[in-house]
């Protein structure tokens, strides 16, 4: 009869525990009205162009044919700390979800005990030695669904924080892109500024000496002299830029600031950009990018909370089994059970509603910070275009202004040395060509930052 049981108690576990099988819940839609094509390009738009089959691209710092910037994001993706917290919060919740799933299966516990005692008549006043060794087994049947919901709650917040921290990724790769055309940019303002101080300085010793010859006046030294010092007063802002950049990029990287200097230090050109570059429709962009994956996780999470609260309503049902060996003295038992138990909520004051409205509420809440992350990546994406477009006139713009302020300086300085203009106009053909050549090598900087941007906005980079 034991043995019929313990088959009974097997056939019955295996069944339920197939019932028990949990299936992924479908991706959740954010019913945002998704545009089929960005409203900032169009056809006549030359550096950027839109088609349907354009894929995302996951490396694409690799397009900017630097391999200090190559080394600088491989090294920050092994390194950096906010990447491994990252990493570790996923940890986390992988626990967490296994043990929202260890709660569909029977818990089986082993207890022992060994005494020696006289329990009066029990022992015929005798004393005696007493072991026993059971095996005890509970199961929740979750015939309505709560512990699956549980479990599937704690999967959807996994796979939220997955593509959060593919979300820091890419994020990281944005900045330590951002830093190191930072770097570059005051790295080549200093040698600009330099070599315009440089200049400077020389018109000032022609002045002095005519100033000694008798052919100009203390007005033109002292004239000459400020542009020199304003000049030189623009390095030590230059300088801590620089620095700061520097500093910056050692952080990122996972060391302390000085740490990576050297690998930095020596100046680079920035090589120039693709002149046809590609993106990604609207859809396909929403798809790649991680933040608006783990919005839709967590939606997908509140939904499952949801129905757990709800399944609080109904019946808790489990079953018991028990089955132990016990010794005493010259005789030994085998005793054995099979139970089952069942609470039904009656009268909780309401506590069960709350729990449900408040359900409903974070429900409410993640659903529309979904539509509210689709539609800021819908956002960011296209000030990113309108960025990078914008900028690349603006370059195209400077580009010319700075050919035509070096000309200028450059006629300046002869017809000031042949005497047929005043050192007002050097001085002032000086200044707007180191003006124009800082905002060149700023808009440089900045043209390809926007294109980090757009890379950034597209959900390019989280791939490993």
């Amino acid at each position: 009869m034991l043995k019929k049981n313990r088959t009974r108690l097997s056939v019955l576990l295996a069944a339920l525990l197939l019932s028990a099988c949990i299936s992924p819940g479908p991706k959740q839609s954010s019913n945002v009205d998704v545009p089929q094509s960005w409203s900032r390009l169009s056809a006549a738009d030359m550096p950027l162009a839109s088609a349907p089959a354009a894929e995302v691209e996951q490396q694409w710092w690799r397009n900017f044919g630097d391999t200090t910037l190559d080394a600088l994001i491989t090294e920050a993706l092994i390194s950096n700390k906010t990447l491994q917290i990252a990493k570790a919060r996923i940890e986390e919740a992988r626990a967490n979800r296994g043990l929202a799933r260890s709660s569909l299966f029977p818990e089986v516990n082993a207890t022992g005990g060994i005494s020696r005692s006289n329990q009066g008549f029990a022992t015929n006043n005798g004393t005696i030695n007493i072991a026993q060794a059971n095996l005890e087994a509970t199961w929740e049947l979750d015939i309505f669904g709560r512990n699956q919901a549980r479990t599937r709650q704690a999967g959807a917040i996994l796979e939220s924080e997955e593509a959060s921290a593919q979300a820091v990724r890419l994020g990281l790769l944005a900045e330590v892109a951002r830093n190191y055309f930072d770097l570059r940019n005051y790295e080549r303002q200093l040698v600009l500024t330099r070599a315009n101080l440089a200049s400077q300085q020389r018109t000032l010793e022609l002045i002095q000496a005519q100033f000694r010859g008798g052919f100009s006046s203390d007005f033109d030294v002292s004239r000459a002299g400020a542009q020199v010092s304003t000049t030189a007063a623009l390095i030590p802002v230059l300088q801590a830029g620089y620095d700061a950049s520097l500093n910056r990029i050692n952080i990122l990287l996972g060391n302390a600031p000085g740490a990576k200097d050297q690998m930095l230090q020596a100046p680079q050109e920035l090589k120039p950009l693709n002149q046809r570059i590609l993106v990604a429709a609207p859809a396909t962009v929403l798809a790649a990018r991680p933040d608006v994956r783990a919005a839709e996780r967590r939606f997908a999470a509140s939904i499952s909370g949801r129905e757990a609260a709800t399944a609080e309503l109904f019946p808790n049902i489990s079953l018991t089994a028990f089955f132990g060996v016990q010794s005493a003295g010259p005789l030994s038992t085998t005793p054995w059970g099979l139970g089952g138990n069942l609470i039904q909520p009656i009268l909780n004051f309401g506590r069960i509603q709350s729990e449900i409205d408040a359900a409903d509420a974070r429900q409410k809440q993640a659903f529309l910070g979904y539509q509210e992350t689709v539609l800021e990546a819908l956002e960011n994406m296209e000030n990113a275009l309108s960025s990078y477009l914008q900028e690349t006139q603006r370059n195209g713009s400077l580009t010319s202004a700075v050919t035509q302020d070096r000309r200028a300086a450059n006629l300046a300085q002869q017809q000031y040395t042949n005497g047929f203009t005043s050192l007002l106009d050097v001085l002032v053909a000086e200044r707007d060509l180191l003006e124009a050549e800082a905002n060149q090598a700023a808009s440089d900087a900045s043209l390809r930052k926007n294109l980090v941007a757009i890379y950034t906005a597209a959900g390019g980079g989280w791939k490993e």
